[in-house]
């Protein structure tokens, strides 16, 4: 039994063989078989990001009762016993989209943001890449925003000597001014992180969400940050435009509304993006 399998062997499935695969920067993947039937598997050390996996797998069983939502389904996950975290999920076939595949995405997207609850938030803090954000209720966005996007962000730039005091204090100026930013809507159930890299087009004109780091948030934060890297198809936007429209101003706003996934990324890839987050501050 080779290494990968060891690492797995407490999962309910007894797998032949495991395949390296691209997976993304933060875990190890593989394609795992049983049977003939193919799985695909994460890894990490265990202590690294704890308790990643159960956090993600708990994600994509909620979405699973949203009706017609396309995700990956979850097998298994759990801990080996050399400190190996696992997720064990449905393969899902990469094909290429289609113009139906976009309108069906923009279908899902609706029916997902039409999942209201009274309080933004989450049950838990959850990871957004290898950031656990916290999630802690208000009814209020501003408020939820500030306090668990912006601020602790801010925080984890200023640690990495990523920001100085110039920005902090924009970044202060920005909190105060969320609600000029954001129209009110109702708490949207989100993906939470909504780009070309976590949806995965399969048979059937369909498009799978992959990757969630699902919480009841402003619906806006999904769709600006999908227009980031590159973007969707612009059908998608017409289609969603249709079915559950966003205010005209939205694309205006988008630098505002962009400005904490860029603040993420800048973290991620170490001062990358900062230029596009201080174009930002400058104009507040």
């Amino acid at each position: 039994m080779n290494e990968v399998l060891k690492k797995v062997a407490l999962s309910k499935l007894k797998f032949d063989e495991a395949t390296p695969i691209k997976g993304g920067d933060i875990n190890d993947a593989f394609r795992l078989e049983c049977d003939g039937k193919p799985f695909f598997l994460k890894l990490n050390v265990a202590d690294s990001l704890p308790e990643l996996f159960r956090k993600e797998a708990d994600n994509l069983n909620f979405l699973s009762h949203i009706d017609q939502l396309i995700l990956p389904n979850v097998i298994d996950y759990g801990v080996s016993q050399d400190n190996f975290q696992f997720l064990i999920l449905e393969w899902l076939e990469k094909k290429t989209p289609t113009e139906k595949s976009w309108i069906h995405l923009a279908n899902n997207m609706a029916k997902l943001h039409r999942t209201h609850q009274e309080n933004f938030g989450w049950t838990e803090d959850t990871y957004c890449a290898i950031v656990l954000q916290p999630n802690i209720s208000s009814t209020q966005w501003e408020e939820f925003f500030s306090e668990n996007r912006i601020l602790p962000m801010a925080k984890l730039l200023r640690d990495k000597n990523l920001i100085g005091r110039r920005e902090s204090q924009q970044l202060d100026k920005y909190c105060k001014q969320i609600n000029s930013f954001f129209p009110i809507e109702q708490p949207s159930l989100l993906h939470g992180d909504f780009w070309s890299g976590n949806i995965l087009p399969i048979d059937y004109d369909q498009i799978a969400l992959i990757d969630p780091s699902s919480y009841f948030g402003h619906r806006e934060i999904d769709m600006a940050m999908s227009k980031l890297f590159g973007g969707f198809d612009q059908q998608f936007y017409h289609s969603y435009q249709e079915i559950y429209p966003l205010e005209e101003t939205w694309q205006e706003r988008l630098p505002y509304t962009q400005l904490y996934p860029l603040m993420l990324h800048a973290l991620l890839f170490e001062g990358y993006y900062l230029d596009e987050v201080q174009s930002i501050l400058k104009k507040l």
